[in-house]
């Protein structure tokens, strides 16, 4: 059995081990050690990664009851190796691995919800809880979680005894067999968890729940803690900060000038929209009527837009009529009839011309990725009704 050297000392970073085994697998060789201070695998926490001797260690984890490192290239079995753990990132598990503890708890203290649901990766932490919070209730959590951070607790892991098990009130996703290792933040949080932790809860830095959503019957959030928190700062800031040179305002006023350029945008396309508008009137007014069909090809046209000029131009047939305007991938199309049903002909012009539509029984719109000449001929020698 290996001895679980991260249960005492979470943050020894190296040490000598003997080699157990080596075997080769699909994976690569598996390799495990009298002692380690890699953590495996376990309860929604990735294992840590490092180096044995002059194997690279990619991951750690559980095969039945043993410790497994993983590498590529294979160890001598009986040698004693010098161990080198990635410890930033462990360190970084750490502080997010805590701070769920620390936010777990309130919740439970404060809702009775409890975790049903938690993964660690490298950017972010989930968790699921059975109840469902509030913007609001989760902002004075997260205000509480940092209020403890700032307060610089101790947070100590460890085995008691049967006796003083008994006598405890801690937190578990399940029943637990055999020894149950405790990790306990004074007046903050008892809850059985076999990872490693900081020593101090001023070691976390920083708490910050970035979203949540509804899941199943409650609801998951998504933190970020410690140095993925200020990872996700500098990313935030340096956003701002290339803001605040392309609307020409100070980063504290970033949102009242986004807001100002947004209106101006709204008022340019409102404006645009008007002119498309007068120029679908002049195309209808210089459109004669006909017996037969009717296409027109106009630019920069939206869906909208090419929709009111195809009302306008059915007042100058009494067949079909189709306009179609460029878009990123062939062509943007609206049609209509007053006595064809468009509905029934959209799946033979989708065929006919390589699109995609769809609509009502009077009009129907969406893209066409023929050529142009074609399209209009189409529609005007009434191809479509053959």
């Amino acid at each position: 059995m290996t001895e679980k050297l991260y249960d005492a000392d979470s943050f020894l970073s190296s040490f000598d081990a003997k080699v157990l085994s080596c075997e080769k697998t699909e994976k690569g060789f598996e390799i495990t050690l009298d002692k380690t201070a890699f953590f495996p695998e376990s309860g929604g926490q990735y294992g840590d990664s490092g180096k044995i001797g002059t194997a690279v260690i990619v991951q750690t984890y559980y095969r039945n009851d043993e410790i497994v490192h993983l590498s590529s290239e294979p160890l001598e079995v009986n040698s004693v190796v010098h161990c080198e753990l990635n410890f930033e990132e462990r360190f970084i598990k750490m502080q997010n691995h805590t701070a769920e503890h620390i936010v777990s708890s309130l919740i439970h203290k404060k809702y009775g919800y409890d975790n049903v649901g938690f993964h660690l990766s490298k950017e972010f932490t989930t968790c699921d809880f059975n109840g469902m919070l509030t913007k609001e209730q989760l902002s004075e959590i997260e205000q509480l979680a940092n209020r403890i951070v700032y307060m610089n607790t101790p947070v100590l892991c460890y085995y008691p005894d049967k006796a003083l098990l008994e006598k405890l009130t801690y937190r578990s996703k399940g029943e637990l067999e055999g020894e149950v290792r405790i990790v306990e933040i004074k007046d903050v949080d008892m809850c059985a968890c076999c990872a490693p932790h900081v020593k101090y809860t001023g070691q976390i830095g920083i708490i910050k729940i970035v979203s949540f959503i509804k899941y199943k019957s409650g609801i998951r959030i998504t933190m970020k803690s410690g140095y993925t928190a200020y990872e996700d700062y500098k990313k935030r800031s340096e956003q701002d900060e290339q803001l605040s040179v392309l609307l020409s305002a100070p980063q504290s006023d970033l949102l009242p000038a986004l807001k100002e350029k947004l209106d101006s945008l709204d008022q340019i396309k409102a404006e645009e929209s008007r002119i498309r508008y007068s120029m679908s009137e002049i195309i209808a007014s210089n459109t004669a009527k006909t017996d037969r069909s009717i296409c027109r090809y106009v630019q920069y046209y939206g869906i909208d837009d090419l929709r009111k000029l195809c009302n306008l131009l059915l007042e100058k047939t009494e067949q079909l009529c189709a306009v179609i305007s460029d878009s990123s991938e062939g062509y943007l199309f609206v049609c209509g009839s007053n006595n064809f049903n468009m509905r029934n002909l959209s799946k033979k012009i989708s065929s006919d011309l390589n699109g995609k539509c769809g609509g009502s029984d009077t009009m129907i719109s969406g893209k066409l990725n023929a050529d142009k000449e074609y399209i209009i001929k189409y529609f005007e020698e009434g191809q479509f009704n053959d």
